[in-house]
């Protein structure tokens, strides 16, 4: 389970430089009686990178499961660009295919025809 402390962005978001183009406000991912992400809350600037780390289990797939869309959040709000994208409280969603992101799994499975570099480019290239 996934705690607020447990998120280490590698590029700290500094007050006032760029535009936010992800945040996610008290983002909450509950199965049943298991809370697999509680209370989650970061920002991403444009032009920055920003990484998330933990230990296996700890929420960090379901919480971009849930940032792009692959996922419902059970509390809290996703808003990409100035769009609330996914909100416990006024039940907004949009779908992935509507989000403009991409994920890279860390999985090949996926496509596994395709390489390395081609699993990893093809985020990039559809959201181009």
């Amino acid at each position: 389970m996934m705690q607020e402390s447990q998120i280490n962005p590698a590029s700290p978001a500094t007050p006032g430089t760029g535009d936010i183009v992800l945040e996610l406000k008290g983002v909450s991912k509950h199965f049943g009686s298991v809370h697999a992400v509680e209370n989650v809350p970061f920002e991403v600037r444009r032009g920055e990178v920003f990484t998330l780390l933990g230990p296996s289990d700890s929420g960090l797939t379901t919480t971009l499961r849930m940032a792009i869309g692959l996922e419902r959040l059970t509390h809290g709000e996703i808003i990409s660009g100035r769009r609330s994208v996914d909100s416990g409280a006024t039940k907004t969603f949009v779908p992935p295919n509507k989000r403009n992101m991409g994920m890279v799994f860390q999985s090949y499975a996926i496509w596994p025809h395709m390489t390395v570099a081609e699993n990893v480019a093809y985020p990039l290239k559809v959201s181009a």
